[in-house]
């Protein structure tokens, strides 16, 4: 195998969204007004912070919702903004087609979680109203198992999809459509766009080696009432990632200085970019180890705690 690589997303802000299909608000979300008196329960968006909030004492009250977390309960972020936090659990949706235009600066790569749609298409211009110098669609399907899965199996589609090899710009205009049929809701939960990293800089031998490790979790749980009624409830789910790694002698420093750089920082870690191994791809937090075995090639020892 090729890899491992590490995407490090950055922060897309508000004047980065140049535009987007969904609205904000968007149809079914009010607007938080100071002189209106809400009963609890009742949920407002501020379009400064994006964010949803609920009340919870009735009443009038001018505090801004986010100043104020004993009265306004933050309950995520708004439809428009859902696919730029780190839940894939909040998704941004509308009926077809999703398209966000964003100038984010320097990036390389774009990794996209959640997804729930017939494709899903990316273009760049190397400036605003610019020229187009990458553009790539991709089908959201999951590859055959084998030819009698391609002949008889169930279609599967596929959550995620990851675009590099994008010619960093200084001013670049990025574009990702998600699709489906006419009048079919489309959902993405997050899109991570940023500095993609490989572990291994030199030509030559080495990579992610067979066995690396996908690892589904989830924080459901069993629960026994004193009547011996069992039920189980539903929490979120996340894919944990084992990767182990051979590096020639030459790149164990730059490696090491990577992950060690984003210890703290939720990123999207791959294995490796060849087909058929998506599952090796998690967003999470990471940590690892370098082992110099000698003068020719080290090891390296990637567990990440996946978030998602």
């Amino acid at each position: 195998m090729s890899g491992p690589f590490v995407l490090v997303p950055l922060a897309v802000t508000t004047p980065m969204l140049t535009s987007s299909t969904i609205a904000e608000p968007a149809a079914g979300e009010a607007v938080w007004a100071a002189a209106t008196s809400y009963t609890i329960g009742q949920q407002v968006i501020r379009v400064e912070t994006h964010r949803i909030y609920e009340n919870l004492i009735a009443g009038v009250d001018a505090t801004l919702p986010e100043s104020s977390p004993t009265r306004w309960l933050d309950v995520g972020p708004t439809n428009r903004w859902a696919v730029f936090d780190t839940l894939v659990s909040s998704q941004s949706t509308i009926v077809t087609p999703l398209t966000m235009v964003i100038r984010p600066g320097f990036f390389n790569a774009i990794a996209l979680y959640g997804l729930d749609g017939a494709t899903v298409s990316v273009s760049v211009k190397d400036a605003p109203a610019g020229a187009v110098f990458y553009t790539k669609t991709i089908d959201l399907l999951e590859p055959p198992i084998d030819y009698y899965d391609y002949y008889f199996g169930v279609i599967r589609s596929s959550s995620k999809a990851f675009f590099k090899d994008i010619l960093p710009q200084a001013d670049p205009e990025l574009t990702i459509t998600l699709s489906a049929g006419a009048g079919i809701a489309v959902k993405a939960g997050m899109f991570a766009i940023g500095d993609l990293r490989s572990l291994m800089l030199s030509d030559g031998f080495g990579g992610t080696l067979a066995g690396a490790k996908a690892k589904p979790i989830t924080y459901s749980y069993i629960s026994t009432d004193v009547f011996g009624n069992t039920k189980i409830i539903r929490r979120a789910k996340a894919t944990d990632l084992d990767i182990r790694a051979v590096v020639p002698k030459a790149d164990a420093d730059a490696a090491l200085l990577t992950i060690q750089s984003v210890l703290d920082i939720p990123a999207v870690w791959i294995a490796t970019d060849q087909t058929g191994y998506e599952g090796l791809s998690v967003f999470g937090l990471a940590s690892g180890d370098v082992t110099y075995e000698g003068p020719v090639y080290s090891t390296i020892n990637i567990n990440v705690k996946g978030l998602i």
